[in-house]
């Protein structure tokens, strides 16, 4: 998995706004190559289960442990009440074979689920792309009849866009920034001050954006408490 620094700004405000402005082709293709960024397991990971296989050939033996990239789980049953029967198949050899065992972990991940029958009912007021996905703005907000918004109403998303806004809609390490977004523009007002430059990659090529100098919100003011007398 991409893990080092540089590659983490992709999971940054700066990037989010500048997948946004991209052409919906480029989004999905983007979104696709993407992948390593966020369905991989990580360097560190990787380094401490070699260790663990080395550590174990030290005294002249060989780990009992088998490693076996490329495999894809066909089918998996029960057999003799307890065991697991899995039906094995090499994607790049086109071979298959068997293999009982007492235990399974699936190690699978997230599915995204499609929204059409939650938006049902928006269906007659909402705008959708060229895939028939809801169109959300760079606030969060599904693209609506201008009769609807036009009178101040709007609804808001949440780990729903990453067709609009990339590998980063789902990302935990983001909430507080979208949150703030949401409430910001929900009120009308910067009650939660947001940094205009949040990384040092600079996506994309527009005028004087390469000039622009991150603008960091100023601290909150707070009370400096005064000392007790008497050391109590």
């Amino acid at each position: 998995m991409e893990y080092s620094k540089l590659g983490l700004e992709h999971f940054t405000p700066d990037y989010t706004r500048y997948f946004h402005r991209l052409a919906e082709p480029v989004r999905d293709r983007l979104v696709a190559a993407q992948w390593q960024l966020h369905k991989a397991i990580d360097a560190d990971t990787l380094a401490a289960i070699h260790d663990e296989l080395y550590r174990r050939t030290l005294h002249g033996g060989w780990p009992d442990a088998v490693l076996t990239p490329g495999v894809h789980v066909r089918t998996a049953g029960r057999i003799a009440g307890t065991r697991i029967e899995l039906h094995l198949e090499h994607l790049q050899q086109n071979t298959r074979t068997r293999l009982t065992t007492d235990a399974v972990v699936l190690a699978t991940g997230h599915r995204e689920r499609p929204l059409d029958r939650i938006l049902a009912g928006l269906d007659p007021h909402l705008r959708r792309d060229q895939a028939r996905r809801p169109r959300i703005d760079d606030h969060y907000r599904l693209d609506l009849d201008p009769r609807i918004t036009d009178t101040g109403c709007h609804i808001y998303v949440q780990n729903a866009e990453r067709h609009t806004h990339g590998v980063g809609a789902p990302d935990l390490g983001l909430a507080a920034w979208r949150s703030a977004t949401l409430l910001n523009t929900l009120t009308g007002k910067d009650n939660y001050p947001l940094p205009a430059r949040t990384a040092f990659t600079t996506f994309g090529l527009e005028h004087g954006h390469e000039h622009r100098q991150p603008q960091i919100p100023p601290a909150r003011r707070y009370r400096t408490p005064t000392p007790l007398r008497d050391g109590t």
